[in-house]
């Protein structure tokens, strides 16, 4: 699955607005008094207003496999990197997904990931920078029961399982593209801040077919 279009929530637009600008360097490409879009790589990314709490997400975004080191140092001349109990950073994933991994909590506190994929070949000459970003690639989905959303995710989509499944983490889809389900409570990875339910839209292509996944649709299935 290749995620085109991600929607999520704020309640401040401006401060959203000079983090993606100023601190990640992403192109504003559309604003309105409710929304701002950024184009991250191939993914627009859009934050809208909202009145109620606020919430916070878990999203991935892809970066050249031969830039971790360049992608490490970019960013902690320009935000604090998470850590895990043992102070590491820099994650080296299992050997069943090959990847490395840096995360950073925007100005909202959302959970974003620069994630290099080793089996995919998308090694770039140039140095880091804004325009290394490559795309979306995973989205985080908090929901009660795990074992069912799989299910109706698969049915209505053909999504299929991606490496390890549980009833409390069970990530759908491919190395272009991951909805990475968990369950309400669970700590993200690498600070183990309890996930929570929170608004979503997105659009992606599958089997070359536009579909449109939103929280709301999950919600009601439930």
């Amino acid at each position: 699955m290749h995620i085109d279009c991600l929607t999520l929530f704020t309640t401040n637009l401006e401060i959203q607005h000079a983090f993606y600008t100023g601190t990640l360097g992403l192109d504003a490409v559309g604003r309105t008094s409710q929304s701002v879009t950024f184009q991250a790589g191939r993914t627009l990314l859009t934050f809208c207003q909202h009145d109620g709490p606020e919430t916070f997400s878990h999203f991935a975004m892809d970066i050249p496999r031969n830039q971790v080191d360049g992608a490490e140092a970019w960013l902690r001349g320009r935000v604090a990197l998470l850590e895990d109990s043992a102070g590491i950073s820099r994650f080296p994933l299992s050997e069943s997904w090959n990847s490395e991994s840096l995360y950073f909590e925007d100005a909202a506190g959302n959970i974003v990931e620069f994630i290099a994929r080793h089996d995919l070949t998308n090694d770039s000459p140039a140095p880091f920078g804004p325009a290394s970003v490559l795309h979306i690639s995973e989205l985080g989905v908090v929901v009660p029961d795990v074992t069912a959303t799989v299910l109706e995710l698969e049915r209505r989509f053909g999504l299929s399982a991606f490496h390890e499944q549980s009833p409390t983490f069970s990530p759908l889809g491919g190395q272009d593209g991951l909805l990475i389900v968990v369950r309400e409570g669970r700590g993200w990875f690498p600070v183990g801040q309890p996930a929570r339910a929170a608004p979503f839209e997105m659009t992606f292509r599958k089997d070359g077919q536009l579909q449109r996944l939103r929280d709301i649709d999950l919600r009601e299935q439930a």
